[in-house]
């Protein structure tokens, strides 16, 4: 499979178009394990490529994936669901995120002694991605929606949350220049979260805007 790849300050973020052959996906996806073989097999194909492509950037990030040293768990922390769940590494020391836009998808990793969560958004660009969103006038209202970049912050936030969309976009705030962690980062924070994230724009596929936000590492350091 052919992918790109990038650091951004402690984040690893890669990135393909989700078009491999059903055949290089299926031996690709035997190196991750049965679970993960079983849920790409119950998948249609379209939904299939994308999760078989964003597990096997993961692997590329974390070799460990393809050596049973360490294993991808997805259950949500609302529900229990295993389908929906943000992606978590067993038995290695990473936080991780996946986002699809359309056939491309991107993964990103970061150590956890560097942040304690993760989140990656991807979005198509447009025409300009910093004016207002007017069909998120609504979620939005009475404030002014945000632009297609900042859209992307926004979800990137809620990913490294770990609500989702459960926090409501419209609650999520900005503030003071913060890049302790990530190249011309700021500081977002969401209800019902102290700690509060690092946000910036990130690399990724041309044409498209990228954002990523992390979490403070409660490590010891």
């Amino acid at each position: 499979m052919m992918f790109e790849h990038r650091a951004w300050g402690p984040v690893q973020i890669a990135w393909a178009s989700a078009h491999p052959s059903a055949t290089d996906l299926d031996a690709g996806m035997q190196e991750l394990g049965d679970a993960a073989l079983r849920r790409y097999r119950s998948l249609d194909a379209d939904a299939g490529r994308r999760f078989a492509v964003g597990r096997l950037l993961l692997a590329e990030l974390i070799p460990a994936l393809v050596t049973d040293a360490a294993t991808i768990e997805s259950l949500c922390e609302h529900c229990g669901s295993s389908d929906h769940g943000r992606p978590r590494v067993a038995g290695t020391p990473y936080a991780v995120s996946v986002s699809y836009a359309g056939e491309m998808v991107i993964a990103a990793a970061v150590p956890l002694e560097a942040a304690s969560a993760l989140g990656i958004d991807i979005e198509p660009g447009s025409t300009d991605d910093d004016a207002p969103l007017t069909e998120l006038t609504g979620l939005f209202s009475p404030h002014t929606p945000p632009s297609l970049r900042a859209w992307t912050e926004i979800e990137a936030v809620v990913k490294a949350d770990g609500r989702g969309m459960r926090v409501s976009p419209a609650d999520v705030s900005f503030g003071r220049p913060s890049a302790v962690l990530l190249p011309d980062g700021r500081a977002g924070g969401v209800p019902g979260n102290p700690g509060g994230f690092e946000v910036a724009s990130a690399p990724g596929p041309a044409g498209h805007i990228v954002s990523v936000a992390l979490a403070p590492s409660s490590a010891p350091g």
